[in-house]
């Protein structure tokens, strides 16, 4: 039939019969579009589909819209089993061995029904040994090629990967650099994607804009899966996985467009054809200095990933177009290691993050002036060499708070103190309980920092004397910033510097013990107002001056504030948008936690944690009406929460070990409504 006669026989069976519609695998919005004026007689209408944007379009609410998930452990077991041994027209016992080799090809198939039953039907044929299995497993990805009863499983998913837009594909593609199983944070795949130039600045959209928006359709169209830290409460996914099958038509499109080439146990050199654009070194293989340069052709390479150790030989002189280093959590890594990254002018992405054994940066990488993202966190960095300053172009500086930092430490650190006798890390572990308890943790920022003005973020950075703090009023595309060593010396500088930076949405400031934060604020200096996320660790004492600017204020953590008075939690509650709350370590030294109707209207998750005097939590009627998340621990005096019936929207209630006597009452609490709110330890 053609379309109009199409429609004329569906008109006539819908007027006739009363029919449930299927409309199975819609791939477009205009695929519904020219059909649901035929199906208006219909009794109901089920449509499938893999992307979110799709069912959005067809759906008339979120309430009829479902987000099918894979089968269960168990119910995929029992559909494998099924298959395999033909609907239980066998009689068979699966060995230790066995089922331990069917429990890495379910995960392997990930609850897809299609690949279960698909693999399961082929081992259906083949002796049920463990041996075969694990013949399977390891061969997996070259079967889903070549075997014409496996074919049917890539076919099926790569109408997702064909379905993708042209500048999709090679983000996609991309992942496959990283390790099974691994979850790949947002904030890594977004800055490489920029460095490589698949995300750029376009029609007034930023790179990094455009690369979350990269990482949300590829999330709507199911290629890639949240990540194990996805936040329920706050809507946000921060990373994510891929499908194992997924993965591996990933592996195999990519090797076929030769995109990259990984150095793994089992791997063929001679296999290469063509120059490698983006080289991965994987945890098992087994480090053959010979081959790398002898046998690969380095010269186009734009990436290189380490996973595992480090080797000296894996930075090369034929790596002059290198644009990504990332070489996070590789072990082995040392300072003289990094000697040689100078020599790398086009990198744009370099991560130590996770390489413990740093301590310093040469001075060398003051010639990577094309350098984007520097990443050190999780290093034992304290300091930042000046060359730093030449890094025009540097947009993400990030800095582990775990990086300690103390007046004394770069004294005892100079190269005359140390080839005196004394070790690095010796003086480190000497000050590491003093630096830890006096919360001074960051790395120290040169002079001159005010020279990088293309910083978007910053974090972690220790800051000291009036100079320095005032330089940041010349950083004016900063979006993030953290800094570490504010002091009532240096505070009016500091929120004088940043008051006017139109960009700033988060800010983390960190001062020294018993030092006011907020001393200078108030009558007129306030934090930016367009500030989305507010952390202050330190004493406060001037907050109902300010705080009451901050319209736009998402999310707000506390820790050593020291606040008193029960007025200042009011006065926080008077926030329109506040969504999380996080009351830490000595941020309340008050006995009650006091929270009355219409406060807090916007709030979603409330921690009260290391709150040390506080004895009782009451919830008047209408306060909090969103909540859904409530989080208690290390408060040792607490002995009563009241009021909880009120939180209509409540989900969770987790309880540290310090409160976990409190679970009986706050059970007797919950409404009829409430039954559905979990109560849990942590």
């Amino acid at each position: 039939m053609n379309s109009k006669e199409l429609k004329v026989e569906l008109d006539r069976l819908l007027k006739t019969q009363n029919c449930l519609v299927v409309l199975d695998d819609i791939s477009s919005t205009s695929e519904w579009d020219l059909v649901k004026g035929c199906l208006h007689n219909a009794g109901m209408i089920i449509i499938t589909t893999r992307e979110k944007n799709v069912a959005e379009h067809c759906s008339r609410d979120d309430t009829n819209m479902f987000s099918l998930e894979g089968l269960t452990d168990n119910d995929a077991l029992d559909l494998f089993t099924k298959k395999v041994l033909k609907d239980n027209t066998e009689q068979i016992c699966f060995v230790p061995a066995m089922m331990k080799q069917a429990k890495i090809i379910l995960k392997k198939c990930g609850g897809l029904p299609l690949a279960i039953s698909t693999i399961g039907g082929f081992l259906a044929t083949k002796p049920k040994t463990a041996i075969e299995w694990r013949m399977m497993n390891d061969r997996i990805s070259a079967e889903l090629e070549i075997n014409p009863e496996l074919r049917t499983i890539k076919t099926v998913l790569m109408r997702s990967y064909d379905g993708l837009p042209y500048y999709l594909k090679s983000a996609f593609l991309y992942l496959s650099i990283f390790q099974e199983d691994q979850v790949i944070r947002l904030d890594r795949l977004v800055r490489r994607w920029i460095a490589e130039g698949y995300s750029r600045d376009i029609h007034g959209i930023t790179a990094e804009q455009l690369g979350h928006r990269y990482f949300e359709e590829l999330l709507d169209r199911s290629m890639i899966l949240p990540g194990e830290d996805a936040n329920d409460y706050n809507c946000k996914i921060n990373s994510c996985q891929l499908h194992d099958i997924i993965r591996e038509i990933c592996i195999s499109k990519a090797r076929e467009q030769n995109l990259v080439f990984k150095l793994e146990d089992g791997c063929c050199l001679s296999s290469t054809q063509g120059p490698i654009r983006h080289l991965v070194i994987g945890s098992n293989w087994k480090r053959d200095g010979d081959a790398l340069p002898g046998v690969l052709d380095l010269s186009h390479v734009r990436s290189l990933t380490v996973f595992g150790d480090w080797r000296p030989f894996f930075i090369s002189e034929n790596m002059r177009f290198l644009r990504v280093l990332d070489l996070e959590d590789t072990l082995g890594l040392r300072d003289h290691h990094l000697d040689r990254v100078g020599q790398l002018r086009h990198l744009k992405y370099l991560s130590l993050r996770g390489c413990w054994n740093i301590f310093c940066l040469p001075n060398s990488l003051g010639n990577l002036r094309h350098l984007q993202t520097l990443d050190v966190r999780g290093t034992q960095i304290f300091e930042f060499p000046r060359t730093i300053t030449n890094l025009g172009l540097l947009q993400n500086l990030r800095i582990d708070s775990c990086c300690l930092w103390m007046t004394t430490v770069p004294v005892l650190l100079r190269p005359q103190v140390v080839a005196g006798g004394l070790n690095r890390r010796d003086v480190l572990n000497l000050f590491r309980y003093e630096l830890y308890n006096n919360k001074l943790r960051g790395a120290k920022v040169p002079r001159g920092i005010g020279q990088l003005k293309a910083l978007h973020k910053l974090d972690g950075a220790y800051v000291e004397g009036n100079a320095t703090v005032k330089e940041f009023r010349e950083l004016t595309e900063l979006r993030k910033l953290g800094v570490v060593g504010i002091s009532s010396k240096n505070s009016m500088e500091f929120w004088c510097a940043i008051a006017d930076h139109y960009h700033l949405r988060s800010l983390s400031v960190r001062g020294k013990r018993h030092d006011v934060l907020d001393g200078c604020l108030g009558e007129g200096l306030s934090p930016p107002s367009w500030l989305e996320s507010l952390k202050l660790y330190g004493k406060l004492v001037r907050v109902m001056d300010w705080i009451h600017q901050l319209q736009n204020l998402c999310k707000l953590v506390l820790e050593d504030s020291c606040l008193e008075q029960d007025d200042v939690i009011q006065a926080l509650g008077m926030l329109p948008n506040l969504a999380v709350l996080r009351l830490k370590v000595s941020s309340f030294w008050g006995k009650q936690l006091h929270f009355q109707n219409s406060d807090f209207p916007s709030l979603v998750v409330l921690e009260l944690y290391g709150l040390w005097e506080l004895e009782s939590v009451l919830f008047e009627e209408d306060a909090m009406p969103r909540l859904e998340l409530l989080q208690v621990g290390a408060c040792r005096r607490l002995k009563k929460i009241s009021g909880l019936l009120v939180l209509t929207s409540l989900k969770e209630i987790r309880l540290g070990a310090s409160a976990k006597s409190l679970k009986p009452d706050i059970l007797s609490q919950l409404g009829e409504r409430q039954k559905h709110v979990i109560v849990k330890d942590v």
